[in-house]
């Protein structure tokens, strides 16, 4: 009698069946699972992309002497907003020989001459010392505010004008300026800044900011939309209105100013091309009103070169009046004003800077500067601001960045002045050493 025995399998043997079985089972779920984790990944990653894309078209230029305060990770974080501060210490010790007599005015964009004695054509030296340029600002970020981030920023500094109330005799106690106070939500900015009609980006890397001929630049209240276009932003405001000269604000515009900013941003560069209206008025007490719409158009340019060096340019033509040299010429012809008649002025203003880098921390610029009267005038205004129709600039500094925070620097400046009464001309030498401590 054959007798046949059940076949048993060994326990190890069961155990491996039973995970082929299993894995056979579930391979398909899994891929499915992993399908979903790359699909849902790839669209965070594409979602990332957009932020990052839409960030970059709307983030300010990233220089430190123009930051947007709160950065993400930065600050103190009280409930959802986060609070942050920043700005500078800067201590300048200022040489200046010459000069057109005038004492200094730190609120134009004259050079600082010093007292009546420098104007004596002679190489008399006069020195001055200063912090009134520090600056102080407070930044806020608060995320998802009705689905948008919301920004404020606050800056100030103690750089007023010549006669404002302090002294250099005692104390030299300056009280706090407003510079900027706005707030910014998806792509809306209210409050005062710089003005949309110019470009930071192209501003030189000098130590005596906004100095040289041709600033364009002014900080005021204004309304500004900005949005992503090709290659870059584009931005339009609308702005304070003013006109005067000198120490003098009339006061009596009635339309806004209209300015407009496209900005490109790639690898060759950063490009813009800015437009401003004006209607400029005068109130006649004795006679008629009078008004006229006056325009301005800048183009500039910051071009990389070699290495980290780069070249800046800009050239604004137009009736740029206060905008261009911090009121170097007035807003109109101050002879047809006079008839009660409205002339907008018509000046240009050009700016070239080289910026190198010797080393990753020493860097040097030469800029050079030149503003100009296009027109003739009725007759020769008087005052420091007015008898000359012709400015030029140079600058050239030696840079040495110890630290993102800490730089220390020597710049050598030449001004030239075209009278406009005679054609003469005039010169001012200035040397400036300069410690910027920044937090």
């Amino acid at each position: 009698m054959t007798t046949t025995k059940p076949f048993k399998t060994h326990p190890l043997t069961r155990a491996l069946a039973s995970l082929s079985l299993a894995g056979a089972l579930t391979t398909p779920a899994l891929a499915q699972d992993a399908q979903s984790d790359v699909e849902e990944l790839r669209e965070q990653v594409q979602e990332l992309q957009r932020r990052i894309d839409n960030a970059v078209s709307e983030a300010p230029q990233p220089d430190r002497d123009t930051p947007y305060l709160v950065r993400d990770g930065d600050g103190i974080k009280i409930g959802e907003t986060t609070i942050s501060f920043d700005g500078f210490i800067k201590a300048d010790a200022i040489f200046g020989s010459n000069g057109d007599g005038t004492k200094n005015a730190y609120s134009v964009g004259l050079p600082r001459t010093f007292a009546t004695a420098a104007s004596s054509g002679e190489s008399d030296w006069k020195t001055g010392f200063t912090a009134r340029e520090s600056r102080l600002a407070i930044g806020s970020k608060t995320d998802d505010v009705a689905g948008h981030t919301l920004r404020t920023y606050l800056e100030m500094d103690f750089n007023q004008g010549a006669d404002a109330p302090g002294n250099e005799v005692v104390s030299n106690s300056y009280a706090p300026r407003l510079r900027q106070a706005y707030g910014s939500w998806n792509g809306w900015t209210a409050g005062q800044t710089y003005t949309t009609f110019t470009d930071l980006a192209a501003l030189p890397d000098i130590l005596n900011q906004g100095y040289m001929a041709a600033f364009i630049y002014t900080t005021q209240p204004q309304l500004r939309y900005t949005m992503a276009a090709p290659g870059g932003k584009f931005m339009a405001a609308l702005e304070n209105p003013e006109d005067g000269f000198g120490t003098t604000s009339y006061d009596d515009q009635s339309y806004p100013d209209l300015t407009a900013r496209y900005q490109l941003r790639n690898r060759y560069g950063i490009y813009s091309l800015s437009g401003m209206l004006r209607n400029l008025e005068h109130d006649n007490p004795s006679g008629e009103d009078d008004e006229k719409l006056g325009g301005a158009v800048s183009l500039s340019a910051r071009i990389p070169t070699v290495g980290r060096d780069d070249l800046r340019l800009q050239y604004s033509y137009g009736h740029l009046g206060r905008y261009m040299g911090l009121f170097t010429y007035p807003d109109v012809d101050l002879g047809e004003q006079a008839a009660g008649e409205v002339d907008p002025l018509t000046t240009y203003g050009a700016t070239a800077a080289y910026r190198h880098f010797w080393s990753p921390t020493w860097r040097s610029s030469l800029v050079l500067s030149q503003t100009e009267i296009v027109e003739d005038l009725a007759f020769s205004p008087s005052g420091a601001l007015g008898d000359f129709d012709k400015a030029a600039s140079i600058h050239a500094n030696l840079i040495w960045q110890a630290h993102e925070n800490f730089q220390v620097g020597l710049e050598y400046a030449h001004w030239d002045f075209r009278a406009i009464a005679d054609d003469s001309n005039s010169q001012y030498e200035q040397v400036m050493a300069s410690a910027k401590y920044s937090f």
